[in-house]
């Protein structure tokens, strides 16, 4: 391999960092939700059904991400995902406060969803190209970039006194609501919006769109596939080997179905906590609300370690024992969250569930490159993706749902926590299809 040629694989799996970074902000949803059921005094299930519409139709831009890397390249789906997301969340911004919750809907969860799950498959897909001998660590590193977007979300919305106030402000609120709720009481949550307020969350919307556009855009400039014929001599024996199935033959195997079903009860306990992530950590770890902001974006760096982590373990002891181990520490933090008290306790269960969670997503990439090749990555991970998008539905609704009918914020994780252990089991089923009938890569 040619030293320009290996300097510009480093050049373009920094840039696929970059651009998860832009989408790991997207899973910062639940910073909006105390603010905006305050000011508007929308449900948590209302408020939570926009992060459901993001997650689904994230989904959908996977799909969309994946044919169009595999037909007109990165950089083109890079740059056409950046500016729907960008777009997306500037216009939610702009619309805020003059319209009802279906403008969220509408364009921060569908139209926002669409761009960032165009943007978050393809690095990914890139990186597999051009680091064939080490797929697990590539895809650790981009995906890395994910939990860090999280995190500079959330210390960035910190950082500003007025939206600091306006979380404190809306945190008790939302308690004193739920309490009520708890001892069958009502409590309407005031009706006045003032318009200062309402122009905080506002500008949060809009000047993070405007961000995520000018990172995508220039980062799309540095993605490119390697050159035809592009290989390491540490991957030749392993290349030489592999067959690549098209999506069509990817979904006549079992150990597709198997993979599916991993992610799609991983996202789904992920996915539920992240859309009520910042209220659930003010209330176990007795923060405030804009402390439990900052503090949780610290927490949240662990949902990019962990896909470095396990991305890294994974090609060492292996994808099936990495993913049994991920499920059931995953259970176990949950559990642990639900019965945690006090700032420590708090954090190290939620870096324990943040770090498992992160780290199956991370593992399931590798997965899908060696198990069906890589010539039809884009397409094949995207179908992976669809488990995501059913879980953005399920997940956070059904803490929602909970939250609204019980006031409680925490219900839901004891049952939750039992389906990751139950799920431990799958990846000790899941083998590698026989590639009979396969594109010779």
């Amino acid at each position: 391999m040619q030293p320009d040629v290996r300097r510009e694989r480093w050049l373009v799996l920094a840039s696929g960092v970059a651009v998860m970074i832009t989408v790991g902000a997207a899973f910062s949803w639940s910073l909006y939700t105390r603010p905006l059921m305050a000011l508007f005094g929308w449900s948590s299930f209302g408020v939570a059904l926009v992060f459901s519409f993001l997650t689904f139709f994230f989904g959908v831009g996977a799909i969309v991400g994946g044919r169009l890397h595999d037909h007109v390249g990165p950089r083109r789906t890079v740059l056409f995902g950046a500016l729907i997301w960008g777009g997306a969340s500037a216009l939610a911004g702009l619309g805020l406060g003059h319209f009802d919750l279906w403008w969220l809907d509408v364009v921060y969860g569908a139209l926002g969803g669409t761009g960032c799950g165009m943007l978050y498959v393809v690095p990914g897909a890139t990186a597999a190209k051009w680091f064939p001998e080490e797929r697990g660590l590539a895809n650790g590193i981009i995906l890395c970039g994910f939990g860090f977007g999280s995190l500079g979300f959330n210390l960035v919305a910190g950082a500003f006194g007025t939206f600091n106030r306006l979380a404190n402000t809306a945190t008790a609120t939302i308690a004193a609501r739920n309490a009520a709720t708890a001892a069958g009481q009502t409590f309407a949550v005031p009706g006045h919006v003032a318009r200062a307020d309402v122009a905080v969350v506002a500008a949060l919307f809009f000047w993070s769109g405007v961000a995520y556009a000018v990172i995508g855009i220039l980062s799309a400039l540095v993605l490119r596939l390697p050159p035809e014929g592009f290989s390491v001599p540490k991957a030749a024996a392993k290349l030489a080997r592999e067959y690549d199935f098209t999506p069509g033959e990817m979904v006549r195997t079992r150990a597709f179905y198997l993979v599916w079903l991993i992610v799609l009860v991983n996202a789904t306990c992920g996915l539920a906590l992240f859309s009520a992530a910042v209220p659930i950590y003010a209330q176990t770890s007795g923060l405030s609300g804009a402390a439990a902001t900052v503090a949780f974006g610290w927490a949240s760096a662990a949902n990019g370690i962990g896909r470095l982590l396990w991305a890294w373990l994974s090609d060492i002891i292996g994808r099936t024992p990495s993913l049994a181990i991920c499920l059931v520490l995953e259970g176990l933090g949950l559990f642990w969250i639900a019965h945690a008290h006090g700032v420590l306790p708090a954090a190290a269960a939620f870096v324990t569930v943040l770090l498992c969670f992160g780290g199956i997503f991370a593992i399931a990439p590798a997965v899908m490159a060696d198990f069906f090749g890589t010539r039809f990555f884009g397409e094949d991970y995207s179908l992976i993706i669809t488990a995501a998008a059913l879980a953005g539905i399920v997940g956070p609704l059904f803490a929602a749902g909970l939250e609204d009918a019980f006031g409680s914020l925490t219900a839901w994780l004891t049952p939750i926590s039992a389906a990751l252990l139950l799920a431990a089991i799958i990846p000790f089923f899941t083998r590698e299809p026989v590639a009979s009938g396969a594109v010779a890569a």
